[in-house]
């Protein structure tokens, strides 16, 4: 669950736009099956927000719903996430100061595991939660394309770098009737490198994972109109 919920998770048409708020809505499709939809939302640059919701036959056989907030306020910020599946819910708190950690906690507790790669005290600095790094990676893209630049992040748990790369400046257009934007796009390559906190035998698996991310220019501004990644099977999301 855990890995399936980062792929989706960095995954994570302008649906609207206003002075103080924009939000971006995504189909996620499987087998040409949608069965995720995904809302982020940022607003006034002091609250972010997502949520997560299993769709179609997903819903039948695994019904998943999550939903997180970060609230900023001066050097603080507090970053919640929840989910449910089946009969199971936890919700994760993480208080940020001046981008370190001052407070972790999960209801219910996490059981420990073991063969957990430590968490030492310099990992918990210069970093920040998964909203704030989706939002600064994937979404802060105005005049000129910037895909050369990296987070450390802290989920609660694990503590990973989400970089953002361009291998090439080639123009994709992607074939499909789901996407909106029809225009050449460029393409920026999102990856998960390992820090601390995950269990060792992951750690191959994790690295292994990565979002490609195709751009479209709309009004002077860039918008991740399609995202594709591959585990088990390729999965994709379209904006809305």
């Amino acid at each position: 669950m855990k890995i399936f919920f980062i792929v989706i998770f960095i995954l994570c048409n302008f649906a609207t736009q206003t002075v103080s708020a924009r939000e971006y809505q995504y189909d996620v499709y499987g087998l040409n099956i949608r069965f995720m939809e995904i809302k982020f939302s940022n607003i006034a640059n002091e609250t972010l927000t997502t949520d997560i919701q299993s769709k179609s036959l997903l819903s039948y056989f695994y019904d998943f719903k999550g939903s997180g907030i970060v609230e900023q306020k001066n050097s603080e910020a507090i970053y919640k996430f929840s989910y449910q599946k089946k009969e199971k819910k936890r919700t994760t708190t993480v208080v940020f100061k001046n981008q370190a950690v001052i407070n972790n906690f999960s209801n219910p507790p996490r059981k420990e595991k073991k063969n957990i790669v430590p968490i030492t005290k310099d990992d918990l600095t210069n970093i920040v939660d998964p909203l704030t790094a989706v939002q600064q990676l994937i979404f802060d893209q105005n005049k000129k394309l910037n895909c050369n630049k990296q987070k450390k992040v802290f989920d609660g748990t694990n503590i990973f770098y989400l970089k953002l790369s361009q291998i090439d400046v080639d123009s994709y257009i992607i074939d499909s009737s789901k996407l909106i934007y029809q225009r050449p796009m460029q393409k920026c390559k999102l990856t998960y490198q390992t820090i601390s906190g995950h269990e060792l035998e992951d750690e191959t698996k994790l690295n292994k994972m990565y979002v490609d991310i195709f751009y479209g220019e709309k009004n002077k501004m860039f918008y991740p109109y399609f995202l594709s990644t591959k585990s088990k099977i390729t999965l994709e999301m379209f904006l809305k």
